[in-house]
């Protein structure tokens, strides 16, 4: 929804709501150069998968061979997909959490970090439910996470983003910040698509 400007599957209070993985378009230019967005499951039991991976001399191979898991332990297969997801699609990853949780206190982000760090991806934190736009508070919110991770490599970025008070704004930040952690062979890809979508929000704010 965030991103995409549209409610997309289903929206619970509750784990495990997104079983498969699913893409969309999220930038398209005029001559065919195309940003997709994959929406994943959560990693639930990130410390059980990340032991079963580190075991295994084909870790991904042991994961697209993995059936049982499917029928017996539904959560635990679709981490299994966003794992691969992740490892065969994503050239960035955008890690989305609760921005009024502490850091410290949130078990589940430690064991998920470690699946990141080991599949290798550079991370953009984006700080969610940060309620009513507020500057401060939102510096405030970016500076705890920030703090939080300074000493985690993989984590090149963290932004407010919340998904009912966005702007556009931020989304072009978020767009200047990929441009810069993205390979070099594909930066100067994305800057065109990126300028592409400012001069189409920029066409629809003068008319508006």
């Amino acid at each position: 929804r965030t991103l995409l400007r549209r409610d997309v599957g289903q929206v619970l209070d509750q784990a495990h709501v997104t079983l498969h993985n699913e893409q969309f378009t999220l930038l398209e230019t005029p001559d065919g150069l195309r940003l997709n967005l994959w929406d994943t499951p959560g990693f639930g039991n990130s410390h059980k998968l990340l032991k079963r991976l580190q075991g295994r001399t084909n870790p991904i191979g042991w994961v697209v061979s993995q059936v049982w898991d499917r029928l017996a332990d539904k959560p635990f297969w679709c981490s299994q997909q966003a794992i691969q997801n992740v490892r065969d699609e994503a050239d960035v990853v955008l890690y989305l959490v609760n921005a009024t949780e502490e850091p410290a206190m949130a078990g589940y982000l430690q064991p998920e970090l470690d699946l990141l760090s080991w599949l290798n991806k550079p991370v953009i934190v984006l700080l969610n439910q940060t309620g009513l736009v507020d500057q401060d508070r939102h510096r405030h919110l970016e500076a705890r996470w920030k703090h939080h991770w300074a000493t985690q490599p993989i984590i090149h970025d963290v932004m407010s983003l919340d998904a009912f008070t966005r702007c556009w704004v931020q989304e072009g930040l978020l767009w200047g910040k990929l441009i810069h952690i993205l390979p070099e062979d594909r930066r100067s890809l994305m800057k065109t698509m990126a300028d592409a979508w400012l001069e189409h929000n920029l066409r629809i704010l003068h008319t508006a």
